[in-house]
């Protein structure tokens, strides 16, 4: 156990190892260094990368403290030491404790052993995201950077299980938010309220605690657990890779190479300089030109062809056949029958050609 932990911590593992969706190992190198030494990506000529920031992390964080509660239910069992700091090297006598993590949680079994008691790691999603990454409840079937944050965490406790408990939203966050719902509050005390059109709070939308909602999605089946056993020769290859990103990268200062185009902007800048480029490089540039031209194209012309068709539709309004599918639509569908698109109002009144 320790204070705030630096260096790779459960969160960043999988981008370590190349695996998140969310981070690159440079992000995660720039953000080790600047925490080891404020100031160092500026004095190397780099920029920061910005504080994530998303509506479904404001909702996340909002709904830490009912996804406990449902938890606890569920087990039926206290959950203690919320927000514990850890830390250890890759052998248990290195002082070089870079190794980290803040636990969400450790169910109390009340043996008095830490290392018996099993994790407990919260997660929020969305249906679509649930029934795309998630196995079924009661296995250890989770997305794989939950299942590398989580091994890291017992790799780093010495807890031998952790159970990730899920509750899974309805709707998007970012669909609430623009429905008018906001996240208020700060440091665990968090609320939720209803603005309308002109940002004004809603008569009787009052303060609504996270876990009134998640009680109804409990009920009506959007919470889940599932158990993750401790995986020795997985957590062997995470600590060889954390050593090698660390001795590597962290201890000499190197910036691992860029995965994506964002990586090289914080690596440079300010751009400030003509290159005369060799011939592979040449290709690549008029490659993108033509990519950047034919796109341009295809939508002129896909806009062009979806004009021709409904302006068919319209010219033709009354003389096609009906069927059950055509009473609020026009259903275009080839002399055989089968369908080949349609010509309808969304869920907003607006008309829409879907194909």
């Amino acid at each position: 156990m320790g204070s705030t932990p630096r260096g790779i911590s459960a969160s960043r593992g999988a981008a370590v190892l190349g695996l998140s969706e969310y981070q690159t190992p440079l992000e995660v190198f720039q953000r080790i260094m600047e925490e080891r030494e404020p100031g160092w990506n500026k004095a190397h000529g780099y920029a920061l990368p910005p504080e994530p920031d998303s509506a479904a992390i404001r909702w996340g964080t909002a709904f830490e403290n009912a996804v406990v509660e449902l938890a606890e239910r569920a087990q039926g069992i206290k959950i203690i030491n919320r927000e514990q700091a850890w830390s250890r090297g890759i052998n248990k006598t290195d002082n070089d404790k870079f190794i980290t993590c803040h636990i969400d949680g450790l169910y109390d079994n009340n043996s008095g052993n830490y290392w018996s008691c099993p994790l407990h790691e919260g997660k929020t999603t969305t249906s679509f995201t649930f029934r795309e990454k998630w196995g079924e409840p009661g296995t250890d079937r989770v997305p794989r950077t939950y299942q590398v944050q989580v091994q890291h965490q017992m790799m780093c406790t010495g807890a031998g299980e952790a159970i990730v408990s899920v509750l899974t939203f309805p709707e998007a966050p970012d669909k609430w938010e623009s429905m008018g719902w906001e996240v208020q509050g700060e440091n665990g005390d968090y609320w939720l309220r209803n603005k309308d059109d002109f940002g004004i709070i809603s008569k009787g939308s009052g303060k609504i605690d996270p876990s009134y909602w998640a009680t109804v999605f409990n009920q009506m089946g959007y919470f889940h657990q599932y158990p993750v056993r401790a995986n020795g020769e997985a957590q062997r290859l995470m600590a060889g890779a954390y050593r090698e990103f660390w001795h590597n990268h962290i201890l000499t200062g190197t910036p691992p190479e860029p995965r994506n185009y964002e990586d090289v902007k914080r690596l440079f800048p300010e751009p400030k300089s003509t290159i005369v480029v060799p011939d592979y490089i040449e290709r690549k540039i008029a490659e993108y030109r033509g990519i950047t031209e034919e796109t341009a194209n295809s939508k002129k012309r896909k806009e062009r062809l979806k004009t021709i068709v409904t302006k068919y539709a319209a010219e033709h309004r009354g003389a096609g056949i009906e069927d059950d599918e055509s009473a609020e639509a026009v259903i275009f569908r080839n002399g055989s029958g089968d369908k080949l698109g349609s010509w309808s109002k969304d869920k907003n009144g607006h008309l829409v050609f879907r194909c």
